[in-house]
């Protein structure tokens, strides 16, 4: 049986967390120049896409401690639908290197967060 990370990451297209590291270069931390050069849509983005990750990681933690509880199933769904639907806009931010450099540092994060 798969783990909910790797569960997670082919959820986002990142099949096994091969993109998680671009070559032989990790991520270490966020720049602030960095984030400042992020357009208009990309910061929205990524404040869209924190808190639906900061939800995921509750319904990871419930699903831990509580694996039959319907309702937190129920939630643990409609995050799965909103993550679809995150796919076509990740792909477009994900050309600039910029982007890409800061989501695979909040990916990182939620690696750390989700249970193994």
């Amino acid at each position: 049986m798969q783990s909910s990370r790797k569960k997670f990451l082919q959820l986002l297209g990142l099949s096994a967390g091969a993109t998680l590291i671009n070559g032989s270069a990790r991520v270490v931390g966020i720049n602030q120049s960095d984030i400042r050069k992020l357009n208009p849509g990309q910061k929205e983005f990524m404040t869209r896409y924190e808190q639906w990750m900061e939800e995921y990681i509750q319904v990871i933690r419930i699903r831990k401690t509580d694996p039959d509880n319907i309702e937190n199933h129920k939630t643990m769904i409609a995050l799965t639908h909103k993550a679809e639907a995150f796919k076509p806009e990740l792909a477009e931010f994900m050309q600039d290197e910029t982007f890409a450099g800061i989501f695979r540092i909040t990916i990182e994060k939620m690696t750390r967060e989700i249970p193994a």
